[in-house]
């Protein structure tokens, strides 16, 4: 990620609060915001938007290496939404991440994400065959807002396309899933468990143990002949909206 000034959580939050948000389009700025050292501080996917919507950094960096096998549940599935919501604004993101035989199915879930610098596989485990799709693909798994519905688009070759998300408990489950909540939460009722089993069997939905969280990134903005960072928006080339916001 280069050379640059670092800044935590607790810096950031102080300068979200005092500065006017960054104008669109507008030059990151030149430091680099370091999360994780406490995994327990992470902070929660939209504080973390909002932030960076008013405060550019140069990227992001996860000061840990991101272990799936050894992490609390719940942990996992605040740096998958945290990963997520990097890619939904285009913030570059410097991660390594360590697996074991346990988890390595979980590397298909989620290389729509922005990529690791570094993935340790633990022995006696084979490494994944394939390498992170999102380093040379974007716009792998995303979805927009419509009025009164939801457009998923997945161009992984082994799903399904498009996905259009009309029913008012799915899409609300949907929504709550990108924070990382409990799974309790996100199954109270039957209505609202029938509609999270629905979107884990379609893989719009990750479930990791007691936890859950959703993997589609938001795709608030289609760049327009975009080169950009970290093989997020990388090649976007020109693209149609999906759905009107």
């Amino acid at each position: 990620m280069g050379v640059s000034a670092l800044m935590d959580i607790a810096e950031l939050r102080e300068r979200g609060t005092a500065q006017a948000p960054a104008p669109a389009g507008g030059r990151p700025g030149s430091t680099t915001l370091t999360l994780g050292a406490e995994w327990e501080a992470l902070p929660a996917p939209a504080e973390l938007a909002a932030l960076l919507g008013r405060v550019p950094v140069a990227g992001v960096r996860l000061a840990r290496t991101v272990d799936l096998s050894a992490l609390p549940d719940e942990v996992i599935v605040r740096v998958v939404a945290l990963l997520r919501e990097c890619a939904s604004i285009g913030a570059r993101v410097s991660w390594a991440l360590t697996l074991g035989a346990d988890r390595l199915g979980l590397v298909g879930r989620l290389d729509h994400l922005p990529a690791p610098e570094r993935v340790t596989v633990q022995q006696p485990c084979r490494a994944p065959a394939a390498g992170w799709r999102s380093a040379d693909s974007f716009g792998l798994l995303y979805f927009r807002r419509g009025p009164g519905f939801l457009s998923v688009v997945d161009q992984r070759p082994e799903s399904a396309g498009e996905t259009i998300l009309a029913d008012p408990t799915v899409i609300e489950v949907f929504l709550q899933g990108l924070a990382g909540p409990a799974w309790t939460e996100l199954t109270a009722d039957p209505e609202r468990a029938a509609a999270a089993r629905g979107l884990v069997e379609s893989g719009l939905l990750l479930r990791v143990g007691g936890h859950a969280v959703t993997l589609p990134v938001h795709m608030r903005e289609w760049p327009l002949g975009a080169a950009l960072l970290g093989g997020t928006l990388a090649a976007a080339g020109k693209k149609k909206d999906e759905a009107g916001e």
